[in-house]
């Protein structure tokens, strides 16, 4: 029987590495044992203390595939974010809870895009629907990317259905939503122990806004002490980013979770014009965003629209 490789998107996130764990699992479960979860880069400081909290085996990284390799993409639907050569892939399923960007595929397949808060939610559900309960630590790190993706349910993706499925999967894994969230937010966050390019890239999406390609990371911190001793060479290791990557612009929120604040850096040929996405000024090369949590809700979308304008 063909392998499937189930994989997120690259520059893994918790809930793009856990939502392929998770519905590997559940395809075993359910009969369907050729199906192995991989990821598409290493995994971040915040994944990699979910995975050892509960005990679960770092997957197999996959830098591109071959022509015709069955595929299942969750957390992404783009192939500007998946795995190299995922466009000559067969893809047979995809699970996410992002916009649709446009792909086409050779054969029909099966999807699954839900506006909820996390692709592991839509997983869970899976689990849910089949009666089937998770093992405590599929269901940690299911909880573990809700947490991560609705920063502790304070994001405005955050659904009430992810807060139901959260309570369910924190009763089945022992522990405190909250707590949990907080000490994973902590794990990640540790200024001194992140270069510059780990910074960028631990969380990191590209995107078609008009005819420009614009690049988005975002990097979550508990307080912003430490912050300014790196500035200056997240700054320059920004713009050589940009350039490496063939970037009109790249972005990087850096986002307190404590103050619900992101200072939102800009880099490209005219940054002032993504201010202007936001109606804002830029201010040191910066736009500053109050009450901003959301890449997917409340930074991509309204620099889409003005670019695409």
């Amino acid at each position: 029987m063909d392998k499937i490789y189930i994989v997120g998107h690259k520059n893994p996130d918790t809930d793009s590495v856990c939502s392929a764990i998770a519905l590997a699992r559940f395809k075993e479960l359910t009969g369907a044992e050729n199906c192995v979860a991989v990821t598409a880069g290493k995994i971040n400081k915040e994944t990699e203390f979910v995975l050892n909290y509960y005990g679960v085996q770092v997957p197999e990284v996959l830098e591109s595939v071959e022509a015709k390799q069955k595929l299942i993409l969750v957390d992404h639907n783009e192939y500007g974010q998946a795995v190299g050569g995922a466009d000559q892939a067969q893809l047979v399923q995809v699970v996410d809870h992002h916009k649709v960007g446009g792909f086409q595929t050779a054969e029909p397949l099966y999807v699954r895009i839900e506006p909820v808060g996390s692709t592991c939610s839509i997983v869970a559900q899976y689990y849910k629907e089949k009666g089937l309960v998770p093992e405590k630590a599929i269901a940690g790190i299911l909880l573990a990317a809700i947490l991560s993706d609705t920063v502790i349910f304070k994001s405005p993706t955050c659904t009430e259905l992810d807060k139901v499925i959260a309570a369910e999967l924190a009763a089945i894994a022992g522990v405190d939503p909250k707590t949990f969230g907080i000490d994973m937010f902590k794990a990640g966050s540790n200024i001194a122990e992140r270069t510059p390019q780990s910074m960028i890239e631990e969380d990191f999406k590209a995107f078609t806004m008009g005819s420009h390609k614009v690049g988005v990371g975002q990097v979550s911190l508990m307080g912003m002490d430490g912050f300014e001793d790196v500035r200056a060479n997240l700054n320059k290791e920004l713009e050589n980013y940009r350039n490496s990557q063939g970037l009109r612009y790249i972005c990087l929120m850096v986002t307190d979770i404590l103050s619900d604040y992101t200072e939102l850096i800009v880099k490209g040929d005219n940054p002032e014009e993504v201010a202007k996405a936001f109606g804002k000024e830029l201010v040191n090369g910066s736009v500053e965003l109050p009450g901003v949590l959301s890449r997917k809700k409340q930074v991509v979308p309204p620099m889409t629209t003005y670019f695409s304008a």
